[in-house]
């Protein structure tokens, strides 16, 4: 297997051994581009690794393939991938003591990404920049699961006192929560967005909890390898696949269990009208990588050429090394046409367009027999949003990794 580089390699060569590092396949794939003596400029290849959330990938690369990047860029990867490790183990452990205050209180609770998915993928908790824990509450215990939270110190970040939480709540958006010194929270009454998720996929992800399997960390439950892949590309949807961690950890998911029944797999996600969004995140997978996909992705890839038009189109972006987000609009537009059935695209359309977030039960907090208007200004907002200001681009959080290590030189 190596590893697929763009037509053009010009001035790419960072963006190629990002693509090795975080690859399945990343010994061969690293030790393959300084074989050909690439040439590094390591200042901006690792802040490209920090935007794109994959540090510990590139170190566990660097690490197999000795002599490559001077010292000092090394020791400075080393301090950041132990401090990712640091932060990844007490998610972890803030995980496991949520998933058992919760479920005494007869909660089920579920993690998608995070430290579940590192494990899942790598094996190793550590191996997995994250920032946060999203967890899956189905909707009729959300509000129950605030509150334990909230009695426990955690207070919500984006949702003022005076919302209507019930209201809210139907909605089926996010709860942001956070605490000082844990990492925040986002409980989840769908397994990622509302616009592209209903109500029973909660049910699916709880119904495929398993516990790990883990002799060092362990969890009260967990998706298995289908349910987390399908999290990872929904989000990776939702997000356009803007950073190059999500692509890793499909790629991961794909090179681990490729011997499981695939097929059926995306059976099942075509009766539900999420297939669409499994292929494009092994399409990506593909495209950057160069791996070889399990039989069933490839035959399906060969079927559905919008599908394929889509990972290429989001692998062409990764090239063009973008240093944002898309904007709203372009992101929104992508993840509609993941959307396979009609009745899924106008679902789509209709909440995405009419249904109000924590911003506007927060900023607006009209009475509440007014609040139902909501949905009506909302469109307004948006077009506001996208024609009046040009769009909303979000830069990714992490800062470029000179911003952390230099202070008045060139020099870590």
């Amino acid at each position: 297997m190596s590893m697929a580089a763009p037509s053009n390699r010009s001035g790419r060569t960072e963006l190629e051994l990002l693509c090795a590092c975080a690859s399945p396949d990343f010994a061969q794939n690293a030790a393959e581009l300084f074989r050909q003596g690439a040439r590094i400029d390591w200042a901006r290849f690792l802040a490209l690794a920090t935007n794109h959330h994959v540090l510990p990938l590139v170190q566990r690369a660097l690490k197999v393939v000795p002599g490559t990047a001077p010292a000092e860029w090394r020791d400075w990867l080393r301090t950041r991938q132990t401090a990712i490790a640091g932060h990844n183990l007490r998610a972890a452990a803030t995980l496991r003591r949520l998933q058992e205050r919760l479920a005494g209180a007869g909660i089920p609770l579920v993690p998608v990404k995070g430290p579940a998915l590192a494990l899942l993928a790598y094996g190793d908790v550590a191996l997995r920049q994250f920032e946060d824990l999203d967890l899956i509450v189905r909707r009729d215990d959300l509000l129950r699961a605030v509150a334990v939270l909230e009695a426990d110190g955690f207070r919500l970040r984006e949702l003022a006192a005076h919302v209507d939480r019930a209201r809210y709540l139907k909605t089926l958006q996010n709860w942001s929560l956070e605490k000082p010194g844990f990492p925040p929270l986002d409980l989840k009454p769908v397994l990622i967005s509302h616009v592209l998720c209903r109500a029973d996929s909660a049910d699916d992800l709880l119904a495929a909890g398993r516990p790990m399997p883990n002799e060092t960390v362990r969890f009260l439950s967990v998706p298995g390898p289908p349910a987390m892949l399908l999290a990872v590309c929904l989000d990776g949807a939702n997000e356009a696949w803007f950073k190059l961690s999500s692509v890793a950890d499909v790629g991961a998911l794909l090179a681990k269990y490729a011997g499981l029944d695939w097929a059926r797999v995306l059976a099942a996600a075509r009766r539900s009208g999420q297939r669409r969004s499994l292929l494009v995140g092994a399409g990506v997978a593909r495209e950057l990588f160069g791996m070889a996909l399990p039989e069933a992705f490839g035959a399906a890839l060969a079927r559905d050429p919008a599908a394929g038009r889509l990972a290429r189109e989001a692998a062409d972006r990764f090239w063009a090394e973008a240093p944002r987000q898309d904007i709203a609009f372009r992101q929104s537009w992508f993840a509609f046409r993941t959307r396979e059935r009609l009745r899924d695209r106008v679902r789509f359309l209709r909440r995405l367009l009419c249904v109000p977030g924590a911003y506007e039960f927060t900023r607006w907090n009209w009475p509440r027999a007014l609040q139902p208007f909501y949905a009506l200004v909302r469109p307004l907002r948006l077009a506001w949003t996208v024609v009046g200001r040009g769009g909303r681009a979000i830069r990714l959080t992490v800062p470029p990794a000179d911003a952390n290590v230099m202070a008045g030189g060139n020099k870590p």
